[in-house]
């Protein structure tokens, strides 16, 4: 693990300290949460932060080494400091928004409420575009073998798509589909029983970018064609497990 770890700072420091720090107000949020009992949609007011604190430091740390396989270092930089700014917005807005104990997400009962929410979405879409452009530069590259890159190129789409399937909660002001948002849901995840919530998909979508890599990696690294079929797969149960809670 050390040895991982100091190859993502070798790779970029900017985004491997950036995910350092907020896998640090992961912990420091969890403290907090023991002594803040306080509770929004049945949940801890700092579950959500807590969950995004890691979220976004694992994002860092796989976009950190992702971009060191782009051999142009002003393209680099303005991927990964956008993506830092981008992060920094949405996580900080949540914080707040939590210790306001006000929804961050789907919150348009006030002006100030309404615009937080706005710049998160603006913010998101920016960071999916990011993303995207990243793709396009991957995908240019000729130096990688030949299933890893279609891993990683085949994550990002996933990502890309899942991270976009976040309009369709803001359209639908929740993430819970025939219901209000705050049904009982499964520890701190919070994904709720009976009925379709659409953060599983979203959930799973997100972290393609971590799995089908690594699937390719270890398994088909110098073929694409499994790695194909697993993405095919992978998209497939992500979207058939927005009914799996339901069931």
């Amino acid at each position: 693990m050390k040895q991982l770890i100091g190859e993502i700072f070798k790779r970029n420091k900017a985004l491997a300290r950036f995910g350092l720090i907020n896998f640090a107000v992961f912990f420091f949020l969890m403290i907090l949460s023991f002594f803040d009992g306080r509770t929004l949609l049945g949940a801890n007011l700092w579950f959500k932060p807590m969950k995004f604190a890691l979220s976004i430091g694992l994002f860092s740390w796989t976009m950190a080494w992702f971009l060191a396989y782009i051999g142009r270092a002003a393209q680099v930089k303005k991927i990964q400091w956008t993506i830092i700014l981008m992060m920094t917005i949405e996580q900080l807005i949540i914080i707040a928004q939590a210790a306001r104990a006000e929804l961050s997400h789907f919150n348009i009962s006030s002006l100030l409420n309404n615009i937080l929410f706005n710049i998160m979405g603006i913010a998101i879409f920016v960071n999916t575009i990011v993303v995207f452009w990243t793709f396009l530069l991957i995908r240019k590259e000729k130096n990688l073998p030949k299933g890893y890159k279609m891993g990683i190129l085949s994550g990002m789409l996933i990502f890309c798509i899942a991270s976009l399937q976040g309009f369709v909660m803001a359209a639908n002001l929740g993430h819970t589909w025939g219901a209000a948002d705050g049904q009982e849901g499964i520890f701190f995840l919070n994904w709720a029983k009976g009925y379709i919530d659409l953060r599983i998909f979203h959930f799973l979508g997100l972290h393609a970018l971590q799995i089908i890599p690594l699937f390719a990696w270890y398994f088909a690294k110098d073929s694409s064609g499994p790695v194909l079929l697993f993405s095919i797969f992978f998209i497939s149960l992500a979207s058939t497990t927005l009914l799996i809670v339901f069931l």
